[in-house]
Formats: structure tokens, sequence, C-alpha cells
């Protein structure tokens, strides 16, 4: 089945180009196509429909395809939140652009400037003032635009209008040669001595460890933990940091993904942070997994990790433009 409304109409080259919003039925479609062009960040039809069409802000007016007849040869999501998310409420006037991308054969004729045109009248439309490409959590593909793999769009994007708003990093490592380190383990040990421990986590941690994000970190973060939790109440891809029983720091792993990761801002300097990674590589490691790797870092998280033996795998650009 086809998309049913009609946002915009070109004409180049002999082709009759249509743009149309989201109408259910040409999921498969969108999906090769996705995987064609966004070669480092494949889908499936089940992601796509978790993520996008069962997202609680999913509005069919800004899923946009771009139609050579019966063809689709380009897509955009553009999305703006109808319901309020955790620590973050509704961040009004806010609006993202997490999906953007052209049939290879169809580049250069308007396509892509088309169907940024239609997203941003969309997000205009329902209140958007400022336009991200791609920081909206927690349904993003990428935290932003690859300006290696897609360098192609970053320049679109530039020349129409977007500009940095933040650098952001992908990073990892092998696990494979990750030991036991004396220093690590006698850094644990000095917090030990100051009421300060690491645990894997237990269900008695529950009330202890939400109550933490929840003060410190309410939005992905607290979001995280609690579809965790309620995933396992008594989850082993959780670390905690305690003192004084109370919990002052937690990482969390799923596979070989590492994150989110947050310690009491009082104690940064301390070496909990530098513990609690240690002891949750370790444990990863302990679970079978090859690689340790994480979607997004920046400032001097990015310094801690690469610090860490963590290298850069990636590099985006967060994009900002305002409308008028």
């Amino acid at each position: 089945m086809k998309p049913a409304v009609s946002h915009a109409k070109r004409k180049k080259s002999g082709d009759s180009l249509a743009i149309r919003t989201f109408g259910g039925g040409c999921e498969a479609e969108i999906v090769n196509l996705w995987n064609r062009c966004l070669t480092r960040d494949p889908v499936t039809i089940d992601t796509f429909r978790r993520k996008i069409l069962l997202d609680e802000n999913f509005d069919p007016r800004g899923c946009l395809t771009a139609f050579s007849g019966s063809e689709i040869v380009g897509f955009s999501l553009s999305i703006r939140r109808r319901h309020p998310y955790f620590g973050a409420g509704l961040e009004e006037g806010k609006g993202w652009i997490t999906a953007l991308f052209v049939h290879p054969e169809f580049r250069r004729r308007g396509v892509a400037k088309d169907l940024i045109a239609a997203s941003e009248s969309f997000l205009k439309g329902v209140g958007v003032r400022e336009v991200y490409v791609s920081s909206y959590t927690p349904n993003y593909f990428a935290p932003g635009v690859d300006v290696d793999s897609y360098a192609e769009s970053y320049s679109l994007l530039r020349k129409a209008g977007y500009k940095k708003h933040e650098r952001v990093y992908s990073m990892g490592r092998s696990l494979l040669d990750y030991e036991y380190s004396s220093d690590a383990d006698r850094l644990c040990r000095s917090l030990h001595s100051k009421g300060i421990d690491i645990h894997m986590f237990e269900p008695k941690y529950i009330a202890g460890l939400l109550d933490f994000l929840g003060t410190n970190y309410s939005g992905d973060l607290f979001r995280v933990a609690l579809e965790e939790l309620r995933r396992d109440p008594g989850s082993d891809r959780i670390l905690v940091a305690v003192k004084d029983d109370r919990v002052v720091g937690f990482s969390h792993y799923e596979d070989e993904h590492f994150g989110p990761f947050a310690i009491d801002e009082s104690l940064t300097g301390m070496g909990v942070g530098t513990c609690l990674y240690y002891r949750t590589a370790l444990y990863m490691k302990e679970k079978g997994k090859r690689n340790l790797w994480l979607a997004w870092a920046s400032g001097h998280a990015k310094d801690f990790y690469y610090n860490r033996g963590l290298r850069v795998t990636r590099r985006y650009e967060i994009m900002k433009k305002d409308l008028q």
C-alpha cells in the first residue's frame, strides 16, 4: 500500500517525483533502501517498527517517503515530543530529524532538499523552533551525522542551514587483551577504606538506584535503568557503586555495548568512575564479550575512555537549525 498524502512534487530529468506521508505497508521497501544507503547503520523491519512506528511520539505526517512513480527513492523521519519524557518533559519547541537518505541514483536531483523542506514544514507547523540532527532519545539511530561515512549528507545539511551544535564520538576496544590491573585493584581497595564499594546489582538496590538516577540523571539514564529493571528486577547487566548503603554510581551493559554510566558528581576525582568501569569491563569479559563499545561520548567523557584504552571508531556532529 502506498502512502496517500502528497506534500510536494518535482519534475526533473524526466522523472516525476513526489513526497508523501507514511501510510503503512511499505516498510520492507523503506528498510531495503535504508540498508543500501545507511550502510553503517542498518535496521531490520522489526527495528523499524519498534523504534519508529511504535515510538509514542511517532506522527505519520513527519515520516516522509519520496517516490519516483511507484518506487521509493528517499526517506526522512522528523519527530517532536507528544508525551513527556521523564525529567526532560515535552522539550517544547524542539524537534529532531533522525533519519534521512536518498537512493544513490536519485541524488543531486533535489530529493533530499525537498525531504528536508517537508520535514521542516511539518515541525514548524507543530510548534518546533529548533531542529536537531539527531540527538533525540530514546529511539535515535545515530547520535548525529557521521561526518566521515556520510560526508555527502553532512554537506547537504550544512547547505540547508544546519550548523554544528556538538561533536560526539563512538568509541571501543577489544576485551581479548583486557586483564586484571593491580593499579585499578588498589584503587578499588582504597575506595573501600573510604566506605565506597562496587557491587553487582541486587534487587535490594532498586529503590536506591532509581532515587540516585531520578535525582541526578532524570532523563535517558533513568529510562534505561527503569526498562532494564522491568525486564529483570535482578539484572546482572548493572553494577552499582555504594557509599554508606546509598547508591552513588552505576554502570550498565547490553551484549558488547557499554553504557550508560554515571557517578555522583560530588565524588568526581576520587576514582569511583575508574573502578566502576574497570569492574564492569572485567565482568563483561568474564561473560564472554570480546569487545566493548559505546555509542556516544564527548568532552571529558571522551578523554576518560581514551585513557582507558578506548579509541574513536566514528565521529558525529549533532547539527542544529533555528526555524524562522
